[in-house]
């Protein structure tokens, strides 16, 4: 049985959802697995392994061991670090990878997204095993899934959850890894006072703005990498990783700089010092001080 996923939409339209494709999914034993408690009516305990399938995925629960590809592994572990690293100054506001929402709304599913914003935090940095929205008395602003091929829902239920479920911004990546030139595609949805979803409009540069977090998404020059940058400092950014070469890089720079006006005052000073053997003595350049 084929499921459904979402091809490109439209750019020339941006308030119907886009048109679904035939897609087939993963085998379900693929998708992980779920440790499984049983006691037989002697008291013995049993234990066992059940597959997941793609309705757990959009439901999790607490100990399951989803399989995730390495590349979508290392795409949404660089955008958490560059998200964290942006707010980790930021003491109202926490971002999260993988944590299960609890929204405590009747007959909803609550997925685990890969990356969550969620401004108004009482208690950051505190350990947690699921978000309950009602207990902690906020929500996320801005959800953000990375598609993979054979795991569906990304692009279709889960736009009517975070939909329901009241989260103002949804983007999603959509990384075409198999294409023969592999390249990314970003859209998104924002909330509307009726409480319905809208595509999202990008900019003429293909970008998109997220208004809760005032963060641009596009794609690098590549096609592949997706970028964040501040709207309101005009900086991209970083990892952590790229953050401390920037930082090594600027450092050598400037030690660089340092030799260098080192080496032109010692030049000076043998020069002086030189002609002075001489019997002669030049004046100093009016911008030298000695």
């Amino acid at each position: 049985m084929s499921t459904l996923t979402l091809e490109a939409r439209s750019r020339d339209s941006f308030d119907t959802y886009p048109t679904p494709i035939a897609h087939t999914p993963e085998p379900e034993s693929s998708y992980g697995w779920r440790n499984v408690t049983e006691i037989d009516p002697i008291g013995v305990e049993t234990y066992s392994q059940i597959p997941l399938t793609a309705e757990d995925l959009l439901d999790p629960q607490l100990g399951d061991q989803v399989v995730q590809n390495s590349k979508h592994h290392r795409a949404n572990n660089e955008l958490f670090d560059m998200l964290d690293k942006h707010y980790e100054d930021s003491p109202g506001v926490e971002v999260f990878s993988d944590l299960k929402m609890m929204w405590k709304i009747p007959g909803l599913i609550e997925p685990a997204p890969d990356i969550a914003v969620v401004p108004n935090i009482k208690h950051k940095g505190i350990s947690r095993s699921s978000f309950d929205v009602v207990e902690e008395g906020t929500r996320p602003c801005l959800v953000i899934e990375t598609m993979s091929d054979g795991y569906p829902g990304d692009d279709t239920k889960k736009v009517k959850i975070y939909e329901r479920a009241g989260v103002t911004e949804y983007i999603l990546i959509n990384p075409h890894n198999t294409a023969p030139q592999p390249y990314s595609e970003i859209w998104g949805y924002r909330l509307l006072a009726n409480g319905k979803y809208k595509l999202m409009k990008p900019d003429n540069q293909g970008r998109l703005l997220s208004d809760t977090t005032q963060i641009w998404f596009s794609v690098d020059e590549d096609g592949q990498r997706v970028r964040l940058k501040d709207a309101l400092t005009d900086k991209w950014l970083l990892t952590a990783s790229e953050e401390q070469a920037a930082r090594l890089k600027a450092e050598a720079k400037a030690l660089e700089e340092a030799k260098a006006r080192l080496d032109a005052e010692t030049r000076i000073q043998w020069l002086e010092k030189r002609l002075h053997e001489l019997g002669t003595q030049i004046p100093k350049p009016a911008h030298y001080d000695s």
